[in-house]
């Protein structure tokens, strides 16, 4: 039993919110877009994190139901998909250019709208009632027409995210259950007709990122499963590890509860995935074992121990599991992005 190597990534750049962000958006030349879980505000930032400007828009959580923020790959047009409609908004966030409303969405429920990568169409999920389950729908950008449309699942029981992929025809959709189900569906629109097939090798693993090459990519498991590598477009699972086998090794974190994956791996290059933990840690596996090879380390991150009653503890001998003050992990624009408890957002190069 041996301690992992440290990474450790120098911070390279930092901005302090009121609020914590619930979205963040690439842009082009580096730029991003954000919204916040109790203000409505945007804000878009530069490469460097700096505020380039912030509009007060409606959007922001409401009954749980965060709004959601997306925008087109040109930067041309912004969506922000909430509890009771969905609006599209010009580029500086000054012109609602459609809106569509829906009935409601249920609490920790909804959808991000999804441009496809032509910029041509907009998908979105609007939610069901007692009579319908929720339904997909594809609206052509020039007009703000619907083109086509797909019943999903039951009515209001999941939470949809889209994912892209290497194929420009083909789009993910994955339907969350809270934290007792995931289900992930491949997409395609074929003259005006949506095709979907539901990919049951991915049922309650949850999606992370294609690997650059775009032949593969990784899924997080819920609870105790494995780490998961599927190929692409094949969809084939390829490679698994279990979580056992990930932390072995580890003595920086002696505690009485295990640390496990929190839902969330990452391909960083072609041979390196990160994996975050449930303490907050970042561990860095090598592709070829899915063996841990590194903890990452980003300057400014801090752990807390805690006992089993959760309170904060120096005493090794009652540690029960720790904490970090990270809230999510991002990989956008090639850097590693950090939101933390104190309402930061920070940036650091790759671990590669």
């Amino acid at each position: 039993m041996s301690q992992f190597p440290h990474i450790n990534l120098p911070l390279k750049n930092k901005l302090t919110f009121t609020a914590n962000p619930v979205n963040v958006v690439p842009l082009p030349n580096g730029e991003i877009l954000m919204n916040f879980a109790s203000q409505p505000l945007i804000t878009k930032l530069n490469a460097k994190l700096e505020i380039v400007w912030e509009k007060i828009i409606q959007g922001q959580n409401a009954n749980y139901v965060s709004s959601k923020l997306s925008a087109s790959s040109d930067g041309r047009l912004i969506a922000i998909a909430g509890m009771t409609d969905i609006r599209i908004l010009d580029a500086e966030g000054t012109t609602v250019l459609h809106t569509a409303e829906h009935g409601s969405w249920g609490r920790f429920l909804g959808a991000a709208c999804y441009f496809a990568k032509d910029n041509k169409t907009i998908w979105y999920v609007l939610p069901g009632d007692e009579n319908n389950t929720d339904e997909l729908q594809v609206m052509d950008v020039a007009a703000f027409e619907v083109i086509a449309s797909y019943p999903l699942l039951e009515s209001q029981q999941y939470a949809y995210a889209f994912h892209a992929t290497p194929d420009n025809d083909i789009i993910l959709l994955e339907a969350a259950a809270g934290q007792e189900e995931t289900i992930l569906m491949q997409l395609q629109l074929n003259d005006g007709i949506v095709s979907l097939t539901e990919l049951t090798q991915c049922d309650n693993v949850i999606m992370g990122n294609f690997a650059p090459s775009g032949k593969e990519f990784a899924m997080a498991p819920h609870y105790d499963g494995p780490l998961e590598i599927y190929s692409f477009p094949e969809i084939a699972r390829v490679a698994e590890q279990d979580q056992v086998a990930i932390f072995d090794g580890s003595k920086d974190f002696p505690a009485a509860e295990p640390d496990n994956i929190n839902y969330s791996v990452f391909f960083v290059d072609d041979n390196s995935i990160l994996v975050v933990s449930q303490f907050g840690r970042l561990l860095l596996l090598d592709r070829k074992d899915l063996r841990c090879k590194a903890e990452v380390m980003p300057e400014g991150i801090e752990f807390t121990a805690y006992n089993l009653d959760g309170n904060p503890t120096t005493n090794p001998d009652y540690i029960f599991d720790y904490s970090s003050n990270i809230i999510n992990v991002m990989i956008v624009h090639d850097k590693l992005l950090l939101t933390t408890g104190e309402g930061q957002l920070r940036s650091y190069d790759l671990p590669v």
